[in-house]
């Protein structure tokens, strides 16, 4: 969700379809195979016949450990934490994010559970000291407890109002946050994120290492001797009507990271370095905890729609297999 430069996120060419006819390409900068740049093709394993949407879908040899079906508010506290500020988050975002899911001078709840599915709301309010100056409300929420490797899925339904940019990712839960820390073991895993009027129907899969910013040519006061081999991979893949439910999944291992819409593959980032720990180039062999969100504007997010007033970010589900 923290949004690095366009430079330090490699784009990777955008997908204009899911298919296993056409090769998704993916950009491995500083790659053993020539100049950064190459475009190296990679045919994503056969997609079920028809997308998964309702249920969801869950590779071979994994079990449930963990979900959230929303169907209880208090359950939903119990497991999740609050995020609370206007700080900007990093990417010059416009939203106060309440604790507790409550802006108090109002009352107007931005995240809540009702009817089986969670509400994450964005609201235009007034702007005052409460809410740091902020002229949007809305919320952030972590999961309590972490995970290492396995599936994640969330089957959710997208706001469309411009300016709003829902985000369901993950970040380390014991080691530092920011990918440009000099130990190297800030890592970011964006399972989607999605900013209307951008492009309609394109959401978006990155994982982020300290290295990708080495290679964009910002300075993390950290010099490595090694080849760098692995930066930051983002790739985009479509989805009919955002507004609609659909599933978004994340594989992930030692060996590699894949993104999911539907249970149709669009995402591919494997490990530079398996056969050794390079926390440089994959920070990813650690507990990350999950991250939803819904920012209003900021740097990607763009500037909000003229007759904003609210929009909603519904999640009916979120599962943890391993």
């Amino acid at each position: 969700m923290k949004r690095l430069s366009i430079a330090s996120c490699v784009f990777l060419m955008a997908l204009t379809a899911c298919s296993v006819e056409d090769p998704v390409y993916w950009y491995e900068a500083g790659s053993s195979s020539g100049a950064s740049g190459d475009n190296i093709p990679y045919y994503p394993e056969k997609p079920a016949p028809d997308p998964v949407v309702d249920d969801g879908y869950v590779p071979d040899g994994y079990s449930l450990v963990w979900s959230d079906e929303f169907s209880s508010q208090a359950k939903t506290l119990s497991e999740w934490s609050f995020e609370k500020g206007g700080t900007g988050w990093g990417n010059n975002e416009l939203q106060y994010y309440c604790e507790g899911g409550v802006y108090k001078p109002t009352g107007q709840q931005t995240a809540f559970v009702s009817d089986g599915t969670l509400k994450i709301k964005a609201y235009k309010i007034e702007s005052s000291s409460s809410s740091s100056g902020k002229e949007y409300i809305s919320a952030r929420m972590n999961t309590v407890q972490g995970w290492e490797h396995g599936y994640v899925e969330m089957r959710a339904r997208l706001p469309l109002t411009k300016g709003c940019w829902p985000a369901f990712w993950m970040l380390p839960l014991d080691g530092p946050y920011d990918v440009l820390d000099p130990s190297g073991w800030g890592g970011e895993i964006d399972i989607m994120e999605f900013v209307p009027g951008e492009d309609a129907g394109t959401v978006y899969f990155s994982a982020h290492s300290h290295d990708a910013t080495r290679a964009a040519g910002e300075d993390t006061g950290y010099e490595d001797p090694q080849t760098h081999h692995l930066y930051s991979y983002c790739q985009s893949g479509k989805v009919s009507l955002p507004n609609n439910w659909h599933c978004y999944g994340m594989e992930w291992t030692h060996g590699y990271i894949r993104g999911f819409i539907d249970g149709v593959e669009y995402f591919y980032a494997p490990n530079p370095t398996p056969d050794a720990v390079n926390q440089y180039a994959w920070p990813f062999d650690q507990k990350f905890y999950l991250k939803l969100n819904l920012a209003v504007g900021g740097s990607w997010g763009g500037t909000p729609a003229a007759d904003f007033t609210e929009d909603t970010y519904e999640i009916d589900w979120v599962r943890v297999y391993q």
